[in-house]
């Protein structure tokens, strides 16, 4: 039987929303210049956001994955320069730290070309301010590519794989790295795509493999077709990703650590925890990351 062609959208992430280049602008003036009623002590500055990354647990060195929603925050002194500025800080990208942001673009999927160079991330302003730093590194990927600053930039920058969540992604390097994921004002369906590279290395069978074929750009500004692929639910089978159950077991297990930060709720943890508890718990009840919808009779 022909499998029917999958909702993709559903197997990723996309709670972030686009934003246009031109549109990111950073207010410079002091606080105080910018409100007279006081109200500048409850926004986020530079020192309260590194602050709260490092009491979270962020360390200097790490590698660090980041899903966010800016808007979260509430307002930020500078705006979401200064989130990534405090990231950035708080790593040490200037020396051994890695800052790894998604810069997913789904258009691939609707017959549209993939440049590297240029096509931009649909995972929020903050992914985006990564993906247009002059210093910052692309992974080469139409679905899931990342922007990456600092120490592994260029390692993890040349990577050039088929499958999304394969072990040579950035998901698995992630692993080899003993890196953490922080996710900021999302919850864990509309951020964790990390699980999907679990599910992937441990074979499950509600989803499949699937390819999709069409035209990219490389770094070099060569133009050329070629086939990529993703591993996607089957709707023939009713499954509908929902992992939020997983996420809260994860919590109970001490495995998240989570803080306020701003409006924020930010959660951290590390990829190889989720890694080795996921695959031990799915294998209990792989119902906690997705569940199978009912058609009517």
């Amino acid at each position: 039987m022909t499998k029917q062609t999958p909702d993709w959208r559903g197997d990723c992430f996309t709670a972030s929303v686009s934003i246009h280049p031109a549109k990111i602008t950073r207010d410079t003036r002091p606080a105080a210049a910018r409100n007279d009623m006081g109200l500048e002590e409850v926004m986020l500055t530079f020192e309260k956001l590194v602050e709260g990354f490092r009491s979270l647990g962020v360390e200097e060195g790490d590698t660090l994955l980041v899903h966010s929603s800016y808007k979260s925050f509430g307002e930020v002194d500078g705006g979401p320069q200064t989130v990534i500025r405090a990231l950035e800080a708080a790593l040490g990208t200037d020396k051994d730290g890695t800052l790894i942001m998604p810069t997913f673009n789904f258009d691939f999927n609707k017959g549209a070309p993939w440049d590297v160079r240029t096509t931009p991330s649909k995972m929020g302003v903050l992914t985006e301010l990564v993906r247009l730093d002059p210093r910052a590194k692309r992974v080469f990927h139409p679905f899931y590519s990342f922007a990456i600053l600092g120490k592994h930039a260029d390692m993890l920058g040349a990577l050039k794989y088929k499958s999304a969540y394969e072990r040579n992604s950035v998901f698995g390097k992630l692993r080899d790295l003993d890196g953490k994921i922080m996710v900021i004002g999302l919850s864990y369906t509309n951020s964790m795509t990390f699980f999907h590279h679990i599910e992937q290395m441990e074979g499950v069978d509600y989803r499949f493999l699937k390819q999709f074929t069409g035209e990219v750009t490389d770094e070099n500004g060569e133009t050329y077709t070629d086939t990529f692929e993703m591993l996607v639910r089957d709707i023939d089978k009713g499954v509908i990703t929902e992992v939020d159950p997983m996420g809260a077991l994860m919590e109970q297990a001490g495995i998240v650590k989570i803080r306020k930060i701003g409006e924020a709720d930010v959660k951290l943890m590390k990829a190889n925890e989720v890694y080795e508890f996921t695959a031990r718990e799915m294998k209990r009840d792989p119902h906690l990351l997705y569940y199978v919808e009912k058609k009517d009779s």
